[in-house]
């Protein structure tokens, strides 16, 4: 970036100069690195060239080898890292959903875990309490953060929201009561998406128009849970001569099955950390709903429940 020589040098223009232009390029001979314009550079470092930023953003780890003193400092060196990490986690948090989703998390799991472990601490290393008093501290503690889990899930939706409905019809004896009753509100469901957010879901997977592929379709969903949720449609005939189709269609949200990976490895660490002696249960949670998830299988076992029910 050029300045005009009247004007005074911002903070980033000297920053850059003074660090990005630290050390010699990596490959001088290459006719392709274009560095970046700067000001003129103080008497007796001329001998420096320009670090090509766009190499720094590639090979942070490749330039920092040639990183030489007297020229490169351990604190420039430690910007260098710092510069290099907030750019890698700004990058992740954007373009990756699973590692945002991650961070989404663990801000909202991380204090309920630590404060867990600190009354258990503080019980057991501290207080010397014993069984009956820890017991009465953890019920406390169970009461307050047992709220603060459900809104969690809640904000989170998607697998979380089928974990917790899932959990307080079958946590009994997996999970203290305050959690189980808290968890009870999720049995109601949760509101549906509306009609352009399906049909770009149902356009989007099947490369065809609404109207291509349906003579009716019911706006109106029959019902919504936290994965998916159900239309009645009418489907338009393949030839010439057949009949429509009505059938009901199953649609899934798209970003569950992009999320379940960091959904269900988030859930395992978190329950070897608040209850290990369930992390079975978490694990078995997973093939359960990769099951869930893939409505071929649940198609399939519709028609063997079919064939069987005719023969009654």
């Amino acid at each position: 970036m050029l300045f005009p020589t009247a004007r005074k040098p911002s903070f980033a223009h000297h920053y850059f100069n003074n660090f990005f232009f630290m050390c010699k390029q990596p490959d001088s001979s290459s006719s392709k690195e274009t560095a970046l314009n700067h000001m003129p550079i103080p008497p007796g470092q001329h001998e420096r060239h320009a670090l090509s930023f766009s190499s720094f953003l590639v090979t942070p780890f490749t330039l920092l080898k040639q990183l030489k003193p007297p020229h490169c400092t351990p604190r420039k060196i430690l910007l260098l890292l710092l510069l290099t990490s907030i750019l890698s986690f700004a990058s992740l948090y954007t373009f990756h959903r699973g590692f945002r989703r991650t961070i989404q998390f663990w801000r909202g799991m991380a204090p309920l875990v630590l404060k867990y472990k600190y009354v258990k601490f503080r019980a057991l290393t501290i207080d010397r309490c014993g069984e009956e008093e820890l017991e009465r501290r953890l019920n406390v503690y169970r009461e307050t953060s047992a709220p603060a889990l459900v809104d969690l899930i809640l904000r989170l939706g998607g697998i979380y929201v089928k974990i917790g409905q899932v959990m307080s019809t079958i946590g009994q004896g997996l999970l203290p009561q305050q959690y189980i009753d808290a968890l009870q509100p999720l049995q109601d469901g949760v509101p549906p998406r509306n009609y352009d957010e399906i049909s770009r879901i149902v356009e989007t997977s099947t490369g065809k128009t609404m109207d291509e592929l349906f003579e009716s379709f019911d706006e109106k969903p029959i019902g919504a849970a936290s994965v998916a949720q159900v239309h009645r449609a009418t489907l338009r005939p393949r030839k010439e001569g057949e009949e429509p189709v009505p059938i009901v269609l199953k649609v899934q949200y798209p970003e569950v099955a992009e999320l379940f990976e960091a959904d269900l490895s988030n859930l395992e660490l978190a329950t070897k950390l608040f209850a290990p002696e369930n992390l079975e249960v978490a694990k078995s949670m997973r093939k359960r709903h990769e099951n869930e998830l893939d409505f071929r299988k649940e198609a399939e076992n519709l028609r063997e429940c079919t064939r069987d029910m005719q023969q009654y």
